[in-house]
């Protein structure tokens, strides 16, 4: 499928409309097998919550200073409530909404908070209720991201705080190495958008906001040197999102093992920090408030 890319916007979009049937079918097929942990076995909200679970630690870093026990918290997109669990006691009261009504229900009974698998108009939240409203790995799903923003502007309060993650049109797999392969897994129907700063910027801009980007970057130098050698992906997430663990000789010297692990979780550290400074990471993350 065709991606075309707008030098204007730095924005990359798919080069064909694609049926909401097709997406339905999409959606309940081939991308419960793609988006999974485990590379073409199909997931489910339990599987989901264990694994990445372990793995919030950039978003909560990022929004710990605007929590509080007399701040509410909207989740967009909160799947199996992985965020939810973390942010529960943080905050004075934390909602979910996803449109899959099995992680939704998952995401409630594990985190205690409040979760809908419905729009948002039809839940009965009050507009301008909420303090911090997140959105991570939702926008570039949506039909019209502009809209999106819009609709959910309108349940934060006067100042109130917006966090939108995305992944990088600028990705150091899609950027900086030649991997067909990877290319095909990076774009499909499910994502007709693909964003950079700065059009994520002005998304974020157009509709009143006032913000900045940070670069994230989830997987390890492992998983970037399993797909540069073999234009492939590993096959499970939860290698590739840890940190570096290397497999020792069973009776290897303490010194030897000490000195190897550190040198790789050094090595791994640096490679991320370099990514950042590159701005070729796997996530954008927007933090911003209304103007």
């Amino acid at each position: 499928m065709p991606v075309f890319y707008c030098a204007k916007c730095d924005l990359g979009m798919l080069g064909q409309n694609v049926s909401s049937n097709e997406l339905k079918k999409y959606y309940a097929g081939k991308y419960r097998k793609i988006a999974s942990p485990k590379l073409g076995v199909a997931t489910n909200p339990k599987e989901l919550f264990e694994t990445a679970v372990m793995f919030q630690e950039d978003r909560l870093k990022l929004l710990k200073q605007h929590f509080g026990k007399n701040k509410r918290l909207l989740e967009v997109g909160c799947s199996a409530g992985m965020f939810l669990w973390h942010v529960r006691n943080y905050v004075k009261e934390a909602v979910g909404i996803d449109y899959d009504g099995r992680s939704a229900k998952f995401a409630s009974l594990k985190s205690g908070c409040k979760t809908y698998d419905t729009d948002i108009e039809k839940t009965g939240l009050r507009e301008r209720s909420f303090d911090v409203i997140c959105a991570f790995q939702i926008l570039e799903h949506v039909n019209d991201p502009v809209d999106f923003v819009t609709r959910y502007k309108r349940y934060l309060k006067p100042g109130g705080v917006i966090a939108i993650e995305v992944p990088n049109l600028r990705d150091a797999l899609v950027y900086a190495y030649d991997l067909p392969n990877h290319s095909k897994f990076f774009y499909h129907i499910s994502h007709p958008w693909y964003f950079t700063e700065t059009s994520l910027k002005k998304v974020m801009a157009g509709n009143g906001f006032r913000g900045d980007i940070f670069h994230t970057q989830d997987y390890n130098i492992f998983n970037h040197m399993n797909w540069i050698m073999n234009d492939k992906p590993q096959p499970t997430s939860i290698s590739g999102l840890s940190k570096p663990k290397i497999k020792f000789r069973q009776n290897i010297e303490p010194k030897i093992k000490n000195s190897l692990g550190k040198f790789m979780a050094d090595m791994d550290a640096a490679y991320k920090k370099k990514l950042v400074e590159l701005k070729i990471t796997s996530n954008i993350f927007y933090l911003g408030r209304t103007r």
